[in-house]
């Protein structure tokens, strides 16, 4: 593949994604990613791409309209030390022998990472990346939703992962979201991941929502559920005192990091 036909496919994939990883664009491309990202490099450098621009991991366009949703190798560079505080505390609410689910995105990856003191867990991923976080450990029963893992994402969805879901009961679910709004609830930017997240929410006695300060006060396109649904949320201390104090009103248990 020439560059040229290299730099129009990345074109057609930023216009219907808003963004790509390097790892993600190798793939695609079959080019190895020293490659992509000299393509990168250059389109930003040519000036015939002026809303394409450089993320650690990855591009992004600036003026995509659909509601940025970052791909995972995108994510997990941004606002790290914010995640790993909140998925400390989420760990700190799972005790052992509990049955829980474990929902996708970089932050519930965080969460996976600290779970490794429990014993005697059994979890239910939706997640590539945190089946094989959880899978490292002994103590942990790991079971994955069969189902279509999204590209660039890991993200596991479909027919087949709700069907699996609506075999279980579980103590706890930590969940993740794009969006939180206290009139609209939580809201996702992918429609493939809303479902599930319904799911994993009905399949909980107890939610608990992790989400950092940015995700705050946005709207995104696919609605998952009223914010009353989860019963904790755990964010950062940066969080508006008038969203906080809406949300406490709701009866939902905020905890600030």
């Amino acid at each position: 593949m020439t560059r040229t036909e290299r730099l129009r496919k990345i074109k057609e994939i930023l216009c219907e994604k808003g963004n790509a990883s390097f790892r993600y664009l190798a793939g695609v491309l079959e080019s190895s990613e020293a490659t992509v990202r000299r393509d990168a490099s250059f389109m930003i450098s040519s000036g015939d791409y002026p809303f394409v621009k450089r993320a650690l991991g990855g591009i992004i366009l600036l003026n995509h309209k659909m509601g940025l949703e970052f791909m995972f190798d995108l994510k997990l560079n941004m606002n790290n030390e914010l995640k790993m505080a909140i998925a400390r505390k989420a760990a700190e609410c799972v005790e052992d022998g509990d049955s829980i689910i474990v929902d996708s995105g970089t932050t519930c990856l965080y969460a996976a990472r600290e779970l490794h003191v429990r014993t005697a867990l059994r979890a239910l991923v939706t997640d590539v990346k945190i089946a094989e976080e959880l899978g490292r450990y002994s103590s942990i029963e790991t079971i994955i939703a069969g189902g279509v893992v999204r590209p660039g994402y890991f993200t596991i969805g479909g027919e087949i992962a709700l069907e699996v879901m609506e075999k279980f009961n579980v103590e706890k679910t930590l969940l993740s979201a794009d969006a939180i709004d206290v009139g609209r609830g939580i809201t996702n930017a992918s429609l493939f991941e809303a479902a599930v997240k319904r799911k994993a929410i009905a399949c909980a006695r107890k939610t608990i929502l992790l989400a950092d300060s940015t995700k705050f006060g946005q709207v995104a396109m696919y609605r998952v559920a009223d914010l009353d649904a989860v019963q904790v949320i755990i964010t950062n201390k940066d969080l508006d005192p008038g969203i906080a104090e809406s949300i406490t009103k709701k009866g939902v248990e905020l905890i600030l990091v």
